[in-house]
């Protein structure tokens, strides 16, 4: 059996004291959302409680009244009014409860969580994105939290309502038979025992078919999403995402099967003990009644007894048995929300920026351990495995890489596809530390600034930028546009060579962008994005301003326009285009080109051509490709 295997196992059988605890958490988290939440979960198990007590003691008050030799219409019809009048009362309780309060309640729970998971969420590691196992616990996260806290709650108000309803009934049962109590009881705990079979293959079930899941709804969402529609109708990929919809399919079916399987055996044996458990008791009283043991008023009582007892037990069995289940669903949850980042703020804000030193630094997105090679050797040995070829080491996407760039300089850094250029643009927003060596601002450690205030001195145009569903003015800004922010925003977006589609746009600043939310919203050019994307950095005060291709999808014509767009804004600013493109080279005071992770050339246009090295040859081979398309 594999270690991975084991583990899940261990991770399964969930001590009581670590069940417990989990859904004390869970309930403390509800608290600290909505305070009032719990207090009428209380109430609601309170009422709940009384109201099955309170109908079995009128019951069973009723009709040992018959059995008196004076009885009266009166005193009859008094208990029979009684009990409506306290079922009425409850059930509009129940009615104002459920239908108005926990709907809105539930609401505002599910908002102030995933308001907290959305914040935490931010906090991460971009890191964490590229681990599917800690991406899977996310998504559980964040699919599960809400109801999973509805769903403690609701079985803590149940579980108080039963435990109030048992101890009434027992009490009564008790003074009827101890033979039908102890019955009762037996039934009860065979039937969690099966419950806990079941719960178990249930959980095996869902940790097959949650990966299975994710599968299905990325193809449902490409399917619908416009920015896949041209390449699925103009390649044959759609073939590809069938055959992975179908895979998913089939083994979504499979552990479906294998727990129907399972499960139609487990709920034929609790069918057969549970119809043993109500019937065997009421014979056992009917004989009594026969025998004459037992009066009329006390037999029908002790059966409105006995089935509200054995229903009771067996729900209350139930809830015990989810407590686990909810537990372990929580541990996901908390695992998450216990997370802590690696890229951590250091508490200096940044000053102007002079320079940026990057120190023999080398960077690896999947830097493989030595130890976890071992233990996956080790683990492969116990268990008679076929031992797996050694994974290859992973491939640095840097490596020693030493530069200084200074304030107020026009940097390209060049290179074929892989060579490592968008891998420093991330590092130089913190957003991934180096693997080995340092990068300094100021010739401080970037790690020892306050992080929120450095991005707040760069400003970076991704190559996979995002265009959201919000109007332009919002999608400038990165947040909520006020009326004095208007102008700023139209100036970004002239800078940024877009002044004559947003003059097109009716609604101009305000026109939602994508049709997600609006049948009016604009669904942009690949160029037109890109132009709004550039805004962004026109729309705020940065000192280093970092352009990850950032003219890929415009014509040689505009990208010339907003190259020189942007050194003009730019020119007491530090700027750095990142490119494999070299149009843009020449007008750069400095060109650095990688390869590999490595910075092999470094200089002026006119330096590096006469080196005759890589950068002179890929200049040639894009300028011979330009000549010919012309």
């Amino acid at each position: 059996m594999k270690t991975e295997e084991k583990k899940k196992k261990k991770e399964k059988k969930i001590p009581l004291g670590r069940t417990l605890y989990c859904n004390f958490l869970m309930l403390s988290k509800i608290a600290q959302k909505t305070p009032q939440y719990i207090v009428f979960m209380v109430i609601v198990g309170l009422v709940g409680g009384a109201a099955n007590s309170v109908s079995t003691i009128f019951t069973y008050m009723l009709f040992n009244a018959l059995d008196e030799p004076h009885v009266t219409f009166g005193k009859m019809a008094s208990y029979v009014a009684l009990i409506l009048g306290v079922n009425l009362l409850i059930q509009l309780f129940y009615a104002w409860y459920y239908e108005y309060y926990q709907t809105v309640t539930d609401k505002k729970l599910q908002h102030r969580m995933h308001e907290e998971l959305f914040r935490h969420a931010l906090g991460m590691d971009l890191a964490c994105y590229d681990d599917p196992q800690f991406y899977n616990d996310y998504v559980w996260a964040m699919d599960e939290s809400k109801g999973r806290a509805v769903q403690v709650l609701d079985d803590t108000a149940r579980m108080i309502r039963y435990l109030i309803t048992i101890s009434t009934l027992i009490t009564l049962m008790m003074r009827v038979d101890i033979l039908v109590g102890s019955i009762l009881f037996v039934g009860a705990a065979v039937q969690a025992a099966l419950w806990e079979v079941g719960n178990r293959l249930n959980l095996k079930k869902n940790e097959r078919i949650k990966p299975l899941h994710r599968k299905n709804t990325y193809v449902n969402r490409v399917y619908h999403l416009a920015d896949y529609a041209k390449e699925l109708r103009v390649s044959r990929a759609g073939e590809n995402l069938e055959k992975i919809y179908q895979e998913s399919v089939n083994g979504i079916v499979e552990a479906e099967v294998w727990n129907g399987k399972r499960q139609y055996g487990l709920d034929l044996l609790t069918t057969v003990l549970d119809m043993a458990a109500q019937y065997v008791p009421v014979l056992l009283m009917l004989f009594k009644l026969y025998d004459g043991t037992a009066q009329l008023g006390a037999f029908v009582a002790s059966i409105n007894i006995i089935w509200n007892l054995n229903w009771s037990m067996y729900d209350l069995a139930r809830n015990l048995i989810r407590m686990p289940e909810n537990a372990r669903y929580v541990e996901k949850y908390l695992k998450f929300m216990s997370y802590k980042p690696t890229i951590v703020s250091g508490k200096i804000e940044p000053e102007s920026l002079e320079t940026i030193e990057l120190k023999n630094v080398t960077f690896s997105y999947n830097p493989v351990e030595p130890k976890e090679n071992e233990e996956k050797a080790e683990s492969e040995k116990e268990s008679g495995e076929k031992p797996q070829e050694p994974p290859e080491e992973a491939k640095n996407s840097l490596e020693d890489v030493s530069l200084t760039i200074r304030r107020g300089e026009k940097v390209a850094i060049v290179g074929y596809n892989g060579a490592g250029k968008t891998t420093l643009t991330k590092l130089l927003m913190r957003l991934y530390d180096p693997t080995e060596g340092e990068i300094l601002y100021n010739g401080r450690n970037l790690k020892d600034y306050d992080i929120p205030g450095l991005r707040a001195k760069i400003g970076t145009v991704f190559q996979d930028y995002k265009i959201f569903a919000a109007t332009v003015a919002e999608n400038v800004l990165g947040r909520e546009v006020h009326e004095e922010d208007r102008d700023a925003v139209t100036d970004a977006l002239t800078k940024a060579t877009f002044a004559d589609r947003l003059s097109d746009m009716e609604k101009g600043l305000d026109t939602p962008l994508t049709k997600e939310f609006s049948e009016d919203g604009v669904n942009l050019s690949g160029g037109e994005a890109q132009k709004v994307a550039i805004a962004r950095i026109f729309a705020r005060p940065y000192e280093l301003i970092v352009m990850d291709e950032p003219s890929s999808a415009l014509d040689p014509a505009a990208e010339y326009e907003l190259n020189h767009t942007i050194l003009a804004y730019a020119k007491d600013k530090t700027v750095i285009f990142i490119s494999h493109r070299l149009s843009t080279t020449r007008m750069a005071d400095r060109i650095l080109m990688f390869a590999d992770g490595r910075l092999i050339e470094e200089g002026s246009h006119e330096e590096l051509m006469r080196m005759n090295g890589k950068y002179a040859e890929m200049f040639r081979l894009q300028a011979e490709k330009y000549r010919e398309s012309a």
